[in-house]
């Protein structure tokens, strides 16, 4: 394994992310494009809108990278490393492992309560937080990221069998509740839990 390693180069590297990059880019836009792709103030933002741009954005970027590359204009393509140093290896199998493990886990319980063991077990194994650092990061995480998607932008994701948790929380986001009820609701649930930890951890031993 060394030995591919070592042949693995940082300019290989460079051109093989670059057009892997590039062809995700394109099919994401393509498959993007099947659903509305405009904004407008009648109808709001189109479920393919931020995904195609987004994409097209990350195309733009690949393209620049491989024209550097063909050009040498980037320090990466002239350089003749390896791309993966001495001993690194088993956290790329790591890292690879627990990713396929966060994409079959998100079939299954969904991409919210996935992300929350994802999160958890990387930063542990990969940083040196402490351990308050941990939970609080793999709790708030995944709820501004369901505020971000299902609330401000209007996107499901995936939920798999943990969709039914979420009925009380989607018939309150979509009640007649003020605008102000809603912003302290969202206020205790990301605030009211992490501090309960804190003073758990300060008043109990």
């Amino acid at each position: 394994m060394s030995n591919i390693s070592s042949k693995f180069t940082v300019k290989i590297a460079e051109i093989v992310v670059a057009v892997l990059l590039a062809m995700c880019s394109i099919a994401l836009m393509i498959k993007s494009a099947e659903n509305r792709i405009d904004w407008t103030a009648e109808t709001n933002m189109g479920a393919g809108f931020l995904p195609f741009y987004l994409s097209a954005g990350m195309l733009v970027c690949t393209l620049i990278t491989i024209g550097k590359f063909i050009l040498k204009k980037s320090p990466q393509s002239k350089d003749d490393n390896p791309f993966i140093q001495v001993g690194a290896e088993r956290y790329i199998y790591l890292t690879v492992i627990s990713l396929c493990f966060l994409v079959l886990a998100t079939a299954y319980i969904g991409i919210y309560i996935s992300l929350i063991f994802f999160l958890a077990f990387y930063l542990k194994f990969f940083s040196n937080k402490s351990n308050i650092f941990i939970g609080l990061f793999a709790y708030e995480t995944p709820i501004l990221t369901f505020l971000f998607f299902e609330w401000l932008l209007k996107i499901p994701l995936p939920q798999g069998y943990s969709e039914p948790l979420f009925y009380p929380v989607y018939d309150f986001m979509y009640s007649e509740s003020s605008l102000v009820e809603k912003i302290i609701y969202i206020i205790i649930i990301l605030f009211l839990p992490p501090a309960l930890g804190l003073l758990s951890k300060r008043f109990i031993k």
